[in-house]
């Protein structure tokens, strides 16, 4: 990999050095060294320093002042992430960096000129070190631009992380990256563009954009150059065209010129080790074309969307492992009572829409489809015999059959998680029913807490209107109809209100392939009185 020396004590403070896999570097004070360092006390020729793959090597050249590794004095060592190398009075840092091209961080290469104005502007931006290139470049207390640069890169930094960091989901987090644009850049339009991985072709689609006006007409025609793209994709480097309409690189000439774009940018979104993405923002002002510190800004945004999206993906995946594995728990209850195919995804299904419909937080309702998945989790402590005994069951059978709500808390209390804890009330109460005469614990009213009382509601709605091998199910017309009469007995008035809207709409079916038929007829289950 990729390794940097930073300067961290000496002369050239902030200063940061790129030394590539299979590089080998002199450090001294002569003109000719790879890394000059003009401080007394470094030799002419002091050390080298060799990239080896993870570590530097470091071979010390007689120097009159000795080479250090973490104060230890050395003729030969090596030099890892963390690691400081003294060489006089100059202490560097080794830190590890994204793979990137053969370049010191913050070089520009300029790619065509007009009339002695830059045009185009490929810059590969330190973005590990934000606001250390432009403090390095503030050699004196009057350099009161690089100091208010670094500052402002800083501050940008901090304010990206916070926003970021507090992001609640991909989805968000996506629409907060282009907040975090308009907030530090002045860009009439920006889009994020990420890697689609799913089909394992790697191409780049815009997965968030807008226009500072707001209005979806402007978002039109996005142009982003392939060639642009593909060397930010393949270099990690910033591009800057401060006259698009001028620059090669857009082919789609008429198209810049029609929507009368003035400046555009693109910079990576990267992770530790990978480009993930692109960000791009142009601009249609003709007095306020992006300047080389707009571009410094939006490779520092790029970078911290990197990492946050990276770990937004990674927790996604959790999330998706997560719920799969519950299903496939839930389908080993489900196949244990062979009445009820697929019911606990049906429950879960019906729940979450009637959460949706009273206004629950996406938060919630993650919490609500979990306790609705294990809601009947307790059937494992309910004998085999009981759930599939044919004809009608006994006083003595239906008690047991009453306590796997409590076995399911049991069960699920073991779990110390808090997100178990918060899914227990709608295991433990979605038998209650609104006039108390329900089980385990005979609650009554706004005493049930509200998962119970919703998942009761999902629960019948599921057992009234699916196909069971004993009998066909009545249909979402006369479940939801059964289920607004007993409003106000059986279920708490405003849930039985919410499924019943959602009907009318047609939003509360579930999925026609989640209705399967049972492979085996089973005999009639009743109950004795």
């Amino acid at each position: 990999m990729d390794l940097v020396l930073v300067v961290r004590e000496g002369a050239q403070v902030g200063r940061v050095f790129t030394v590539s896999r299979g590089d080998r570097k002199t450090i001294g004070r002569a003109p000719d060294c790879d890394i000059r360092l003009p401080d007394q006390g470094v030799s002419r020729r002091h050390c080298t320093i060799e990239n080896v793959g993870a570590v530097l090597r470091v071979v010390d050249l007689e120097s009159a002042n000795g080479s250090f590794i973490n104060g230890q004095l050395v003729e030969r060592g090596s030099l890892g992430p963390g690691d400081q190398l003294a060489v006089g009075p100059t202490i560097l840092e080794c830190r590890a960096r994204p793979t990137a091209p053969d370049r010191a961080p913050g070089e520009a290469t300029l790619a065509y000129r007009e009339e002695g104005t830059t045009t185009v502007v490929r810059k590969v931006v330190d973005t590990q070190y934000p606001g250390m290139e432009a403090l390095a470049a503030a050699g004196k207390p009057e350099d009161l631009d690089d100091l208010q640069r670094a500052q402002r890169n800083l501050a940008t930094a901090y304010q990206v992380s916070k926003m970021l960091a507090n992001a609640p989901g991909l989805e968000k987090l996506l629409d907060e990256v282009i907040d975090s644009i308009f907030a530090a850049i002045n860009a009439d339009r920006a889009a994020l563009l990420l890697q689609d991985r799913s089909d394992g072709s790697d191409e780049l689609r815009i997965v968030a954009s807008r226009s500072r006006t707001g209005e979806d007409s402007d978002l039109d025609e996005i142009s982003v150059s392939r060639t642009v793209v593909q060397d930010v994709l393949e270099n990690a480097a910033s591009s800057l065209s401060r006259d698009a309409s001028a620059d090669a690189r857009y082919k789609a000439g008429e198209s810049i010129i029609q929507q009368k774009i003035r400046s555009v940018m693109c910079a990576p979104v990267s992770t530790d080790d990978s480009v993930i993405g692109v960000l791009y923002a142009d601009s249609r002002s003709l007095t306020g074309a992006f300047a080389e510190s707009d571009l410094e800004l939006l490779a520092l945004i790029g970078n911290q969307a990197g990492v946050a999206i990276h770990r937004a993906q990674l927790i996604a995946q959790l999330e998706k492992f997560f719920f799969d594995t519950i299903r496939a728990i839930v389908a080993t209850i489900d196949a244990k009572d062979g009445y009820t195919h697929r019911h606990s995804e049906r429950v879960a299904d019906f729940a979450a829409k009637i959460a949706t419909e009273l206004g629950r937080t996406d938060e919630e309702i993650e919490v609500v489809k979990l306790s609705a998945l294990l809601h009947d989790v307790g059937k494992v402590g309910v004998p085999e015999a009981i759930l599939n005994k044919p004809g009608k069951l006994t006083k003595e059978e239906f008690d047991e059959i009453k306590k796997h709500p409590v076995h399911g808390v049991n069960i699920l209390g073991h779990i110390e998680s808090p997100r178990f804890k918060e899914i227990l009330p709608g295991v433990r109460h979605h038998h209650e029913k609104w006039d108390g005469s329900g089980y385990p614990d005979g609650l009554s009213g706004e005493t049930i807490p509200f998962l119970g009382r919703l998942l009761a509601v999902a629960d019948v709605l599921d057992a009234l209107s699916s196909d069971r091998s004993y009998r066909k199910g009545l249909g979402f017309d006369k479940s939801v109809e059964i289920i607004r009469q007993d409003a106000g007995s059986h279920f708490d008035p405003d849930v039985a209100a919410a499924a019943a809207e959602l009907h009318s709409r047609g939003e509360l079916e579930v999925l026609p392939e989640w209705i399967e038929p049972e492979s085996d007829p089973m005999p009639t289950k009743t109950l004795d009185p």
